[in-house]
């Protein structure tokens, strides 16, 4: 008979054979489903040991009282917006996260839009396709390194961004509240509002939380002195995407990069960003490789195992 019990919410990996075998080694079975309802996770849930959660939420305070033996949720990502965190607290559960797994793929997927963007590639290609070579169409282009760059969140990944925008020559500032030390790279810190005003290009990289939902809106669009593009591989709440729509079509934001869109998918099929050659859209798939795909599955399961095994979660978030 196994001694733990752990549930897997929902999951969007091709099979849950890293997962067994880690918890194997600690005598936990493994259940899972793909839960769409409260009722049904709920179901899943009842006197299990830990949670593994991909997409499904919110795994609320209801849904914690299912399972009182519970010890850890772990959110098979880096945002926790899933989970209610002060719900778990109170209860003694853990919430952990893996914030490591994929800062290469995020951070490269947000230089790939900063460059495709600078260097207007969705609008060239969309001149040939339409059968005009003409440059009339790029100006103005600005030279890279002559570029400031402002980098809202110096996590993990907004320093790896940092780090590769600083081999092309640009200036790089941040803003972060919480970041303590030298900025990376040479980078400087500023106030939000100095960001807003100063930078050619903005790369949001922050958490979603009550306090960062819609920090680029109206007021900060307006700020924005230099007609910047906007790069967003984050979380789409962190934009308000009627604002954004508005600087873009009147010119105050001159193009955007977005992984995330606030409330999407889905996007109505006649949806102004699907007809504006400055802006690109993907997936919510910067995170996205078969490494991190399989990094995310085993550090995750790594996770629960170390706690059902006694030992400190190595991520806590409460």
């Amino acid at each position: 008979m196994s001694k733990f019990k752990v549930a897997i919410t929902d999951y969007v990996f091709p099979n849950l054979d890293p997962e067994k075998e880690i918890l194997a080694e600690v005598g936990a079975e493994v259940v899972f489903g793909q839960s769409k309802t409260k009722a049904e996770v709920i179901e899943l849930v009842k006197g299990v040991d830990a949670v593994l959660n991909t997409y499904y939420g919110p795994i609320d305070g209801e849904v914690m009282d299912a399972m009182p033996d519970c010890k850890i949720i772990v959110r098979y990502g880096i945002g926790v917006d899933t989970i209610d965190v002060a719900a778990a607290t109170q209860r003694g559960i853990i919430v952990a996260n893996v914030p490591d797994y994929c800062i290469d793929e995020v951070s490269d997927h947000a230089l790939a839009m900063f460059l495709s963007l600078t260097r207007k590639l969705p609008q060239a290609d969309a001149g040939i396709r339409a059968g005009d070579w003409k440059l009339a169409g790029l100006k103005p282009l600005m030279r890279t390194s002559e570029m400031t760059v402002g980098v809202v969140g110096m996590g993990r990944i907004g320093r790896a961004i940092a780090s590769k925008l600083a081999v092309f020559g640009v200036k790089i500032v941040f803003f972060d509240p919480y970041f303590t030390g030298d900025g990376p790279m040479g980078s400087e810190s500023v106030n939000f509002l100095e960001l807003c005003e100063m930078s050619d290009a903005i790369i949001v990289q922050s958490p979603s939380t009550p306090e960062t939902r819609h920090m680029l809106d109206e007021q900060a669009f307006a700020a924005m002195q230099k007609k910047p593009i906007i790069i967003n591989c984050a979380r789409g709440e962190l934009i308000d995407t009627d604002a954004l729509l508005k600087a873009l079509e009147s010119g105050q934001v001159s193009g955007a990069g977005l992984d995330v869109i606030e409330d999407a998918p889905p996007l109505a099929e006649d949806h102004p960003f699907l007809k504006m050659s400055n802006v690109i859209l993907t997936p919510h798939s910067a995170w996205f490789s078969s490494g991190a795909l399989y990094s995310l599955q085993r550090l995750a399961a790594a996770e629960v195992a170390r706690v059902l095994n006694g030992e400190k979660a190595k991520s806590p978030i409460n």
